[in-house]
């Protein structure tokens, strides 16, 4: 009711309202008459007491007065406003609020009913600055009660979290990097704690070194006592006894890369580095490396190469030299010297190799450097005589040789004994007859061209491998033969025919390219292509080799298929892992709880992933993934567990997220429902709605003959996992309900 005085009275200022800074200015100067709280004379005095206090505080502040709680705010909490102060003041919460009032209005409800409650870190999607805006809160609501004993209102102290809670969750997302980039570390990382050397982290390189273990938790002697008598356990225990670090380089380590397997020697590099505490005391050791077995395997193959190839120069009949810039002699093969008839190769080295050549040689010669110095490739054939006198012809080939700056230092001339080739070219083609019987048992396809790159020859390999005849393609351009038809069923244009277009006139060129068979078909080819020369260097046809590489290409493509089936198999597992870890690590609330709760998370999941290796992971046994399930929660003897439902097959995805959520819940029964007694009783069943399309999958988890269930005052984590993350992987829906029998659990998914 309000109470009413003379129009020409000034209203007196209650004393509550004296001070309190500027929200205590605005109620002062606020017109109160239409407000439901009336003159501020009036008011109760439990209201009064708590205004003051509210407004002289120095925390965010609110009081909600009245049937329809008008909103009262202090300076603090007016920042939390944003946009709407001032005119919220005085308003009905419901109003002030009204962009979250679906989401607190329960609270308030509960407050109202005499229930104090606290929240902390609580999300509140909000529009206080014209958008909506993400915000976390710590509160409190406290009922306040009126003179007649009668709620009349509420209080609230209020905390604005977000900058806390983002901060969190960027600390979060630092330590989730850290952690993957400690795992996936192309060298090993090690943890070890204490002096008995107990591991507590090891990334991925390590666990691949090792055989993929089991070692969290062990000691180094249990987990690898194959090392016995290698010196390393001996080594740690020095690390950690001096708290001196050690680096070992090249070292050799036998140990087992599979589980029973026999020992395997590797070499590593790395360092033993003491982790000390506060006081200076080693508390462990952490190992970092790196397995070289294969650089240094590589090592030792480049040696024997280079010997190798030592051995090649000294034993090759052709003449290897090395020259300088200036085209002076630097080098010589000692098989080179021979087929030179050199003696003395101090008494050449220097001379210009140019000068070895005379009349039209020579300056095929000078041509030939300047062509290498520029980058390209020479080659020639000439006479002269060795450095006896005797008189040879040669086949030439002048490189360059770049240095790390890509930039010619030094040439390379291979000169080859080419004299009884020249001399057996006569008997060479009067063995022509011969000759086709040798090439006709080639497995390789051989097509010999004119200078105009028309066929003359095909041995009967090429005759097997395009369907045509010798007599068919004689005289022919081999384009003609092997792209009759295009797959579309026009002809290829000849400027786009690789093979053509490969036709070389002075070097070898190599290629793949698509034939059509006479009868139509394709299939894939490498060639190579190599010049035929006269006696005067001149190009008067082509060899081409061809051979049929149909399989190798399906083989490759079979091989990358099966290379990126396994990469998306190991990111999703690996995402997996990730997801459970970060989440178990972040709820936990011991390092023991933790690593219970992880280990039995994982083993569900390696059980999951065992059936679904069965199955080539194209799907499991619904049934098969439940037994797995509860299979260690079984009593010998016992009848607790029972399984009613079709036989159906689930995906992959489906299948691993039904076995962590029955993981979850088997967990809870052990720990606080039917199975942590000796009469409960679980039942699982299913069944499978074909009318729907897709099929929906409809399941249900009821315990019974447990302890009485009292519904929890807060989600956990096992809960949030079940209700949420099986929710959203199964694109289904997801209930817990916590009834005095027993926990029930209802999954309803369309089966895809």
């Amino acid at each position: 009711m309000l109470v009413k005085r003379p129009l020409d009275a000034a209203p007196a200022v209650p004393v509550f309202l004296q001070d309190g800074g500027e929200m205590g200015a605005r109620m002062r100067a606020h017109d109160w008459s239409a407000s439901p709280l009336g003159d501020p004379q009036i008011w109760p005095q439990s209201l009064r007491t708590l205004v003051r206090m509210m407004l002289n505080a120095q925390q965010p502040m609110f009081i909600a007065w009245g049937p329809e709680l008008a909103f009262l705010y202090n300076d603090a909490y007016a920042p939390l406003f944003g946009s709407k102060h001032p005119d919220a003041l005085g308003r009905p919460f419901a109003e002030v609020w009204s962009d979250i009032w679906s989401q607190i209005k329960p609270l308030v409800d509960d407050t109202l009913a005499g229930k104090s409650s606290w929240h902390e870190d609580l999300l509140i999607p909000m529009q206080r600055h014209g958008y909506l805006e993400e915000a976390w809160f710590s509160f409190s609501y406290t009922p306040v009660w009126d003179e007649n004993d009668q709620i009349a209102g509420m209080f609230g102290a209020v905390t604005e979290a977000t900058e806390k809670v983002c901060a969190e969750r960027r600390n979060v997302a630092e330590r989730q990097l850290l952690q993957q980039m400690f795992e996936q570390a192309p060298g090993i990382m090690v943890m070890l704690r204490g002096r008995d050397h107990v591991f507590e982290l090891a990334n991925n390189a390590y666990l691949q070194l090792v055989g993929h273990r089991e070692l969290i938790g062990k000691t180094v002697r249990e987990v690898l006592p194959e090392l016995e008598g290698q010196g390393f356990f001996e080594l740690l225990d020095e690390v950690h006894g001096t708290g001196e670090p050690f680096v070992g380089r090249g070292v050799s380590a036998r140990v087992q890369r599979e589980p029973g397997g026999p020992l395997e020697e590797r070499f590593v590099d790395f360092i033993y580095q003491p982790i000390k505490n506060a006081d200076g005391q080693v508390t462990g050791i952490f190992v970092e490396g790196y397995d070289i077995t294969e650089a240094k395997h590589s090592v030792e193959a480049l040696r024997a190469s280079e010997e190798f190839n030592r051995r090649i120069l000294d034993s090759s009949s052709d003449c290897i030299k090395v020259l300088d810039s200036d085209a002076r002699l630097q080098f010589m093969s000692q098989g080179g010297m021979q087929v030179m008839e050199v003696d003395d190769f101090g008494a050449i080295r220097d001379c210009d190799w140019r000068s070895f050549w005379s009349g039209p040689e020579h300056e095929k010669a000078r041509q030939a450097v300047e062509t290498a110095l520029t980058g390209g490739t020479a080659r020639f054939q000439g006479p002269t005589p060795t450095a006896k006198g005797t008189p040879k012809w040669w086949d030439v080939a002048v490189t360059p040789i770049r240095g790390a700056d890509g930039e010619v230092e030094k040439l390379l001339s291979v000169s080859r004994d080419i004299t009884a080739t020249k001399e057996a070219e006569e008997a060479l083609r009067q063995s022509q007859r011969r000759l086709n019987a040798v090439l006709n048992n080639a497995s390789v396809s051989i097509f010999l061209m004119d200078d105009r790159q028309h066929c003359v020859y095909m041995n009967a390999a090429a005759e097997k491998l395009t369907g045509y005849t010798l007599a068919e393609v004689m005289g022919r351009p081999l384009h003609d033969v092997i792209h009759h038809t295009h797959p579309d069923g026009s002809h290829f244009p000849l400027e786009e025919c690789p093979i053509d277009r490969a036709f070389p006139e002075e070097h070898q060129v190599q290629g793949e390219e698509v034939f059509v068979h006479k009868n139509g078909s394709f299939y894939p080819v490498a060639f190579t292509a190599s010049p035929i020369q006269d006696e005067s260097g001149r190009t008067i046809g082509t060899i081409i080799e061809v051979r049929d590489i149909s399989a190798e290409k399906k083989a490759q493509e079979h091989q990358r298929l099966l290379i990126n089936e396994l990469n998306h198999r190991v990111k999703n597992t690996l995402a997996t892992v990730q997801s459970i870890t970060s989440q178990t690590l972040r709820n936990a609330a011991t390092a023991r709880d933790a690593r219970d709760a992880l280990e039995g998370r994982l083993l569900a999941l390696s059980r999951t992933h065992d059936v679904l290796t069965r199955e080539n992971w194209e799907s499991a046994e619904l049934r098969e993934i439940i037994e797995q399930a509860v299979e260690p929660y079984r009593g010998q003897g016992e009848d607790r567990f029972h399984l009613e439902g079709p036989w159906v097959r689930l995906p992959p995805r489906m299948a691993l997220a039904l076995a962590m959520a029955l993981q979850e819940l088997a967990t809870n029964a052990v720990k606080y429902g039917a199975l942590s007694n000796a009469t409960g009783m679980i039942r699982i069943n299913w069944k499978v709605d074909n009318l729907q399309s897709p099929a929906c999958l409809h399941l249900q988890w009821e315990e019974s003959e447990g302890p009485a269930v009292v519904a929890p005052t807060r989600r956990g984590f096992g809960t949030r996992l079940i209700e949420r993350s099986l929710a959203q992987d199964l694109d289904g829906d997801v209930q817990i309900e916590f009834v005095p029998a027993g926990v029930v659990c209802t999954v309803d998914a369309p089966i895809t």
